[in-house]
């Protein structure tokens, strides 16, 4: 996965956001100093991948990882702010 997103976009994640993608459900249980820290390090990897639903595992785990982090700024605009929309 640390591959697939560095040749994809050119941006290295660290082993938090990278735990974080491949489980996104633990989003739900984190405090907002640490759901600001994974918005700004997600923010150029979401912009790549923001409009692909569907296509490799790696690219469904990043769609999975997206929705459900989405869903968790819901009602924080400037987390939402950060990553455009």
């Amino acid at each position: 996965m640390f591959d697939h997103i560095k040749e994809t976009t050119n941006v290295s994640v660290s082993k938090m956001l990278l735990s974080f993608i491949l489980a996104p459900n633990r989003l739900t249980m984190i405090n907002n100093k640490t759901l600001k820290s994974i918005v700004v390090e997600y923010a150029p990897i979401f912009k790549k991948y923001r409009n692909i639903l569907d296509g490799s595992s790696e690219q469904n785990q990043i769609s999975d990882f997206s929705l459900i982090l989405i869903s968790r700024i819901e009602n924080k605009p400037e987390l939402k702010s950060i990553l455009g929309i």
